[in-house]
């Protein structure tokens, strides 16, 4: 029983092996090359002609604009890549402060893993927002190239291990010999700026639809054995109780901190239903009334987006909050100076023009800059993996 315990967590990785397994398998067997259809050790690269046929169609759609709006994202995304810099030597000082003692709430840094830094479910649900920001990256990177007439060596969709998304892949020859030092910027800029204008849409969206203000608390879950285990579920609006009104959770919190426990209460949910409840006690002090409920403030959608349900909306906003984290965070990670991403082609280029990578000061400083990142980057991962003990060796 105890080895089947240990091997469960496990079961969707060995479905995924398997899997992969039988694709190698078909691969060989109907020569899949031969559709232009490459396979190898937990990846596959599907390539197409309509795909190039489309970015091409795109970049010479009004080319001249397509390079002004690229090359306004140059600037922009020096200014990421310093503030990626600044973000997780922030973070790393949070984490700092929290093992010391001090308050602090260190955002996680970790890569996107199913089943080891995240769930299944979890990444099930962050699956489209993924897929969506790669694809718009690798299509900003086709747009600059072929709005600079950079040829387009390949592109189409990739598979690897459970992620998935669209591939471009310009002409690396024609960049590094005969392309401009503008074209290269351009187009290494394009794909980090894409990621940062959608983020930026979200933002928009999310203003435009989802009212400011709240009109309720959102039951997350219930604790069980507590007051609220079977007379209240997760789900439900709170807006009322004993004819109070509740907004926020800073209202329900108002109104408890005057409640006694064994008190009986009415809850109203949805504005409507009206529920009889015995407020307990905390577990831990019997003097405190105690509802036994996870909870947040619920701010309602505008229509249409209002016919959705209650539980449908959280996970409609949770769903906006995660598309932007993740198309935001693949930007300003992709422009930090760490090959092979963007940000260090970028940074190589700057260097290159004000000191000249010919130049050991030109040299030395591209390398403090990759190392500095890299390392940065990688204490962040560090710490949200293994985080709290190994700090507490050093600062207990």
């Amino acid at each position: 029983m105890l080895q089947f315990e240990f091997i469960l967590p496990l079961l969707p990785w060995l479905l995924i092996l398997l899997a992969w397994m039988v694709i190698i398998a078909l691969a060989s067997y109907f020569n899949l090359e031969k559709y232009n259809i490459e396979v190898g050790p937990f990846m596959l690269f599907a390539r197409t002609e309509k795909f190039n046929n489309l970015l091409n169609r795109i970049g010479r759609w009004h080319p001249r604009a397509w390079r002004y709006i690229w090359s306004g994202f140059i600037g922009v995304a020096f200014f990421f890549s310093l503030f990626g810099f600044y973000s997780l030597s922030s973070n790393v000082w949070e984490f700092v402060k929290e093992i010391t003692g001090q308050a602090a709430s260190p955002g996680p840094v970790a890569p996107l893993i199913p089943g080891i830094t995240m769930s299944f479910e979890f990444f099930l649900m962050i699956l489209i927002p993924l897929i969506v920001s790669i694809i718009v990256h690798e299509l900003a990177h086709g747009i600059a190239a072929r709005a600079d007439q950079i040829p387009v060596k390949s592109s189409g969709l990739f598979f690897f291990i459970i992620f998935f998304g669209a591939f471009v892949e310009p002409d690396e020859e024609y960049v590094k010999t005969k392309s401009a030092r503008s074209q290269r910027a351009r187009l290494y800029a394009s794909g980090s700026g894409a990621n940062l204008t959608l983020a930026l849409l979200v933002i928009v969206f999310a203003t435009l639809i989802v009212v400011p203000v709240p009109s309720g608390v959102y039951i997350q879950g219930i604790e069980s054995g507590s007051s609220a285990d079977g007379i209240l579920t997760s789900g439900m609006i709170i807006t009322g109780m004993n004819g109070t009104s509740i907004h926020s959770v800073l209202d329900l919190q108002a109104f408890m901190a005057d409640a006694q426990p064994g008190d009986l209460i009415i809850v109203t949910v949805f504005g409507e239903t009206q529920i009889p409840l015995n407020i307990g006690s905390r577990p831990y002090n019997e003097s405190i009334a105690y509802i036994g409920i996870f909870i947040q403030d619920y701010f309602p959608l505008h229509y249409p987006f209002s016919l959705l349900g209650s539980v449908e909306t959280i996970r409609f906003q949770e769903s906006l909050f995660w598309f932007f984290t993740i198309t935001l965070s693949l930007g300003i990670i992709n422009l930090l100076p760490i090959p092979p991403l963007d940000g260090d082609r970028l940074w190589k280029e700057l260097i290159d023009k004000t000191i000249s990578m010919e130049r050991k000061s030109g040299k030395v400083l591209l390398w403090f800059l990759r190392i500095a990142a890299l390392s940065i980057l990688a204490i962040n991962i560090i710490f949200t993996i293994i985080m709290p003990g190994l700090l507490g060796i050093f600062f207990r």
